[in-house]
């Protein structure tokens, strides 16, 4: 008996320092691994920098974007959270660039400053300037213009004889060509059949008035290489030509010669494509401003037709009309536009649709084209600014022209 109590007593202990040898081995093994993370971490850097972006004001941050608010404050870690804020110094400006502007080219038709028309007689009766007889909406539009266009019809002289058995004749005292100012004409054309009304002496004075007054003229000249010499304006990074020609010439020593002043015509093409073909080597866009058609028709002769055409295919960008004192249609060449008569805008007594043709020339290169639709009616030119006489105005030009649509506001597109 005593021997069995004394085994299970020797059993007991080995089972018990069996246990303690375990329960040791386990702390071991325990502290090993702590020890481990510890020089583990020793070794590394316990700082986390983030980077701070500037923001601006009005810009919202994503709703998943990591926050130091995510980590409770009273959370504990044995590494250490620190942030470190990156120095932004002053918000920078912000420029924005306004989109380029388009440039604008503006054409009227006839005009006429004689002494004895009428519209002379009311500017001197009414002492109201040219807003007595051009609406100041349309003044306005004038001088808005980058450059401004239109058709000189008479001479600015006190000399000179009038053309025997001619119908009617026109000349205006040189001081007249304030009213150009007044408009804010920049450019006409001398190329049409009452230029030379009062022969030679008169149109050398009508050079000089112009020039004296800083207004440009085309399609005439004190010799021929004068006469079909381009006209050159640079606007921003563009560089505009205008070249001019009649195809109505009352008599043959009316053209230039190489010794003489006088106009160039366009009955033969071939001269007036050459300056077209120059205008084009030297410039980014062409206006080729033409007198031409029969007086009081709404519709443009064959020629006209083929003529604008051919201008184009030489270098032309935009073919401009003049002489009928009516109104004609539009169409387009190659995406181009042709516009054949733009009529009477301050001229005489008589009544008729007139307008200002824009031309916007925009940064892309891309050309829009729209009629500002005005009237012209006992001395005055006013813009129409109602609606139905607007939608009346636009069906009209419409219902001349060839291939095209008219918007409410008189953009004039190419028919698809």
């Amino acid at each position: 008996m005593k021997k069995k109590n004394l085994f299970l007593l020797l059993l007991t202990c080995i089972l018990s320092l069996t246990l303690f040898a375990c329960l040791l081995v386990s702390a071991f093994i325990i502290q090993s691994q702590r020890d481990h993370k510890k020089s583990s971490a020793a070794n590394q850097d316990n700082t986390i920098t983030i980077t701070q972006i500037p923001i601006s004001p009005e810009a919202t941050i994503p709703t998943n974007s990591p926050s130091i608010s995510d980590t409770p404050a009273e959370a504990e870690d044995d590494t250490a959270l620190s942030v470190t804020p990156v120095p932004t110094g002053e918000p920078e400006e912000v420029v924005v660039e306004p989109d380029p502007e388009p440039i604008v080219l503006g054409f009227a038709g006839d005009i006429n400053f004689d002494e004895a028309s009428k519209p002379m007689k009311k500017y001197d009766s009414e002492k109201k300037g040219i807003l007595g007889g051009i609406s100041e909406d349309l003044i306005n539009e004038m001088n808005s213009m980058d450059i401004m266009m239109l058709n000189n019809e008479f001479a600015y002289s006190t000399r000179g004889t009038k053309t025997p058995d001619k119908s009617f004749t026109f000349r205006a005292d040189p001081s007249r060509v304030e009213i150009l100012k007044e408009m804010g004409v920049d450019i006409v054309s001398l190329a049409n059949n009452h230029a030379l009304d009062y022969g030679k002496d008169a149109l050398i004075d009508t050079f000089e008035t112009l020039d004296n007054a800083g207004i440009h003229y085309v399609g005439a000249g004190d010799t021929m290489d004068r006469a079909k010499a381009p006209i050159y304006f640079t606007v921003g990074d563009k560089k505009i030509a205008y070249v001019a020609a009649s195809r109505v010439v009352f008599a043959m020593d009316w053209y230039a010669t190489d010794t003489s002043p006088g106009m160039i015509g366009t009955y033969d093409p071939a001269l007036f494509l050459e300056s077209i073909r120059e205008a084009k080597e030297n410039s980014d866009f062409v206006v080729a401003f033409v007198h031409w058609g029969v007086e009081r028709n709404n519709y443009p002769e064959d020629y006209q037709q083929t003529m604008a055409k051919q201008y184009i295919d030489a270098g032309a960008d935009a073919v401009i009309g003049c002489h009928p004192h009516v109104l004609q249609g539009i169409e387009f060449y190659n995406n181009k536009p042709i516009v054949y008569s733009l009529g009477n805008y301050w001229f005489g007594g008589a009544t008729g649709e007139t307008g200002l043709l824009k031309l916007y020339l925009d940064p892309d290169d891309t050309v829009r084209v729209q009629m500002i639709p005005a009237m012209a009616k006992n001395t005055y030119t006013y813009m129409l600014t109602e609606d139905a006489e607007r939608e009346d105005y636009f069906q009209f030009i419409s219902n001349l022209s060839f291939g095209i649509t008219i918007d409410e506001f008189g953009f004039i597109h190419e028919a698809e």
